[in-house]
């Protein structure tokens, strides 16, 4: 994948992106990251120009930073037409999103690790961080692209600088920094299935200290889903946010930064349809709704020490809510429904000491605390048809025994840790790597189920009869009893350390070996309970994990080829898994299965073969499988020596570009990519009804910019080839198969104002 940054000679110069990344042991040649960056030229040859990264919390080359780490620039997502995380699923070898995209549920994860935040009680494996700051549920993951500079990718564990729950990997976006001169963007789209976005960023100078900078975008699209039981089209969403971002420099060395952002998304994409409906139908009895809200802010300040020393405070609070509410049964019948929210609020701070870039060493150390809050009353519906079709001896009490089961429960984590990171160069070519972080950790949850039947007068009396617990209806029926309030705690600590060895063999190349450990907490199946409490509450989990990667650039920077093989062992792995109870009920939970390994190899290149055209090839190769999955639940199987969800063995991707100058009248740019997922499944089981099959994507743009470089206009489209593939199969709870399906072919028209120039 690419990107083009246009230049004020741009019938000369053009920009381009580099996919850099990982995996692949050095006698494999596979790196670990891989990144989008621009190209710079001068009068006399094309450069690939240096991208600047922060994944060890300073300013460092790219190709000089001994971390699988991936960086995206701004006209690399532009290029791609992206517009949130998800977006980059295909152009990033490790980057998998577990099926649902645009979802509250989005599931995420790096090198076959995904799972996301179910309930109240789990944690994801993957962070997500805007300047620095730890996004801490999944529906908050799928952040907007906007204001951004780039986005870095840092593959495997990151324990040691970014903190627990990172076992698979960390997202960090950096915004932009406000500008001392006046810049800016106005975009406007239009496509099919009437989609339409606009967008707009502005920064510039507020005064001669202070600088200030704000980005907005808002899409919108009818849905590709049709209804046959409504009659009508479904899956339409729109969605909107914003950033902003106020720098004060009081003085030479002290620099305080203000940042906030805030977004919405409002959908009504049916969850799951019913896997035997043609593609895009669905029969459900009414349509589903799914509305996502996030807000945060930050203050930073920087004082830079006279021993060149940099103290920094990062201060955060962040709130965050969702709500779904869907027809769970995926039939035209009122079987079951389930509304699922949640309401957290976090915050964060975090002291920081940089030391300079000494001729032997440099390190980083600091204090980090993070507390939140959070509550749901998610609740599952059982229509009058759970008795009519399913329990018909109860039929004639339909109306009395329907009702909900509810689960009303909050969480409050307390957690902090102390970290120190560094290089120590033993001469000019050798580097040593190490660091630790200590975090200790609480977590405390007040939770309870309880049924409450449609007409509680009728229950108690049929009880009576029967002998019955059907004042427990409906959720009685599937193991579903009331539970008095559950009111617990748990803590636990860890040591994550890491050690690295770095060759700089020449200017050009570098060759990096690194040990990591990282570790996901603990917590509680804060859900629906239909086989006991047994399973209530789980154990945090551990990875080690072993890299050796290449990053190099040769032809006279016209090529670069990074690689990284990595394996990773992991104790205590949390999955997620169905157990069946007495009934024949299943319910989603999550436990320590045993153990897992992901390793694989990553190629990324990147090649100039002439000053107008780019190319640009990614492979992962990947092995994800349960080494020990010994289930806690004797009537459920073995599923030790299957693949893991979400973790296909192959990913690959191809994108060409090329530049035609066309003199007085400006420049062209074509682009268009290819990508290929092998199979893979949804479950642990690796059924047939969990197969997710193989697929690949055809993308292309093309756009126009005249000399003067005001403006674009750019033709693009998506899944040009309109191949019907589906994103996760899987069974519901009444063993229904169904799927959700990716998006068809879908094409428009963007133009683009550049401000200020």
């Amino acid at each position: 994948m690419s990107g083009i940054r246009h230049t004020r000679r741009e019938q000369r110069a053009w920009g381009a992106t580099i996919q850099h990344a990982g995996a692949a042991g050095l006698c494999a040649l596979a790196l670990g990251g891989w990144s989008l960056n621009a190209l710079a030229q001068d009068e006399e040859s094309q450069v690939m120009e240096e991208v600047t990264v922060t994944a060890q919390k300073r300013a460092q080359s790219l190709q000089e930073v001994p971390i699988s780490v991936q960086a995206i620039t701004e006209s690399a997502i532009r290029e791609l037409g992206a517009t949130v995380i998800s977006d980059l699923e295909a152009s990033a070898p490790s980057l998998q999103t577990g099926g649902i995209v645009g979802s509250s549920n989005q599931q995420m994860g790096l090198r076959g690790i995904v799972d996301y935040s179910r309930n109240t009680g789990i944690d994801a494996r993957m962070g997500i961080y805007i300047d620095g700051v730890y996004q801490g549920r999944s529906y908050s993951s799928d952040q907007p692209l906007l204001g951004l500079e780039r986005v870095e990718i840092l593959r495997g564990p990151q324990g040691t600088l970014f903190g627990k729950n990172t076992v698979s990997g960390a997202i960090s976006l950096v915004t932009k920094t406000p500008t001392e001169e006046f810049e800016g963007q106005i975009q406007a789209e239009l496509g099919n299935f009437d989609y339409r976005k606009a967008a707009a960023y502005v920064s510039g100078a507020l005064g001669e200290t202070v600088f200030g900078s704000l980005s907005f975008s808002y899409d919108e699209s009818d849905g590709y889903y049709y209804n046959t039981t409504l009659n009508q089209d479904t899956g339409d969403y729109d969605r909107w946010a914003t950033r902003g971002k106020l720098r004060f420099l009081p003085s030479d060395k002290l620099e305080i930064i203000l940042a906030g952002d805030a977004s919405q998304s409002n959908s009504h994409s049916p969850l799951y349809v019913n896997a035997s409906l043609p593609p895009f139908t669905s029969q459900q009895n009414f349509e589903a709704s799914d509305e996502v809200n996030f807000w945060g802010g930050a203050l930073t300040v920087n004082y830079d020490l006279d021993a060149g020393y940099t103290v920094t405070s990062l201060t955060s609070y962040r709130e965050a809510d969702y709500s779904t509410l869907y027809d769970d049964d995926i039939t035209p019948f009122s079987i079951q429904s389930t509304s699922f929210d949640e309401d957290s609020d976090q915050f964060s701070q975090e002291l920081r000491l940089v030391s300079p870039r000494e001729d032997r060493y440099d390190w980083v150390a600091g204090l980090y605390y993070f507390n939140s809050d959070m509550s749901t009353a998610r609740s599952a519906f059982f229509g009058e048809d759970l008795y009519n079709l399913l329990v018909p001896a109860l039929a004639p009490y339909a109306a009395a025994l329907q009702g909900t089961a509810t689960i009303p429960n909050t969480v409050g984590v307390d957690s902090w840790a102390a970290y120190i990171h560094g290089n120590y160069r033993f001469s000019d070519r050798w580097e040593l790597t190490a660091g630790l972080r200590y975090t200790d950790e609480s977590k405390d949850i007040n939770w309870r189920q309880f049924n409450e039947p449609a007409d509680p007068a009728v229950a108690a009396a049929l009880e009576a009869v029967t002998g019955l617990p059907l004042t427990q209806a409906p959720g009685v029926l599937f193991g579903g009893i009331n539970y008095d309030p559950v009111i617990d705690s748990r803590s636990e600590s860890d040591v994550s350390p890491t050690i690295g060895l770095n060759w700089f063999v020449s200017d050009k190349t570098m060759i990096f070996g690194k040990y990591a450990s990282g570790f996901k907490s603990g917590g509680y199946n804060a859900d629906f309970m239909t086989s006991g409490l047994t399973y209530f509450e789980y154990e945090d989990e551990s990875v080690d994990s072993w890299e050796l990667g290449i990053k190099s650039t040769l032809l006279n920077d016209t090529l670069r080829i990074n690689a990284t093989a990595f394996m990773m062992e992991f104790d205590d792995f949390q999955v997620f898994q169905f157990l069946t109870n007495a009934q024949g009920a299943t319910t989603l939970q999550l436990t320590n299965a045993g153990k897992a390994t992901s390793q694989g190899i990553e190629l990324e290149t990147n090649w100039l073969p002439t000053d107008r055209l780019e190319f640009a090839f990614n492979v992962t190769a990947l092995d994800a499988t349960y080494d020990v999955f010994v289930n806690p639940d004797p009537n459920e199987p073995d599923f030790t020596g299957n693949n893991l969800p979400f973790a296909p063995d192959w990913k690959t991707y191809f994108s060409a570009q090329y530049l035609l100058p066309l003199g007085d009248h400006g420049s062209m740019r074509f682009f268009a990519d290819y990508s290929w997922v092998d199979d893979q499944y949804s479950d642990p089981s690796n059924g047939p009804a969990y197969l997710i099959e193989s697929y690949s994507l055809v993308n292309a743009r093309v756009s126009w910019m005249p000399a003067s470089e005001r403006w674009e206009i750019a033709l693009w489209g998506k899944n040009l080839a309109d191949e019907e593939y589906t994103r996760n199969n899987n069974l519901n709870f009444l063993q229904f198969p169904r799927r959700i399906w990716g998006a068809p072919r879908t094409y428009g028209i963007s133009a683009t104002w550049f401000l200020g120039r």
